[in-house]
């Protein structure tokens, strides 16, 4: 004859009791404060607001041209060359001896 095991069903087989979910502690006089959710981030807080020259010398970086700089900059490519300390050389003349 088979004797029950104390605290399981006929269906344990055996098996240990489980314990019952630990449920969290609570006092008669503390408010229940909503929760957060954690998908609300406040980005407001870490927005950086680049130099024009910090802002061309990053677009190069990423291997943008000098007329793609100018023109995501709003900038002439003029100031992007001096940003870059790209200096125009004069054009040869030509002289006729």
């Amino acid at each position: 004859m088979a004797t029950p095991i104390a605290g399981g069903t006929n269906f344990d087989f055996g098996a240990a009791p489980q314990a019952a979910a630990a449920q969290p502690q609570t006092t008669n006089n503390a408010p229940t404060a909503p929760a957060k959710q954690a998908s609300k981030i406040d980005t407001t807080a870490y927005t950086v607001k680049l130099s024009e020259d910090a802002q061309v010398q990053l677009l190069n970086a990423q291997g943008h041209s000098v007329s793609q700089i100018s023109a995501i900059t709003d900038l002439s490519t003029q100031e992007v060359d001096s940003y870059l300390g790209i200096t125009q050389t004069a054009p040869a003349t030509s002289s006729s001896e």
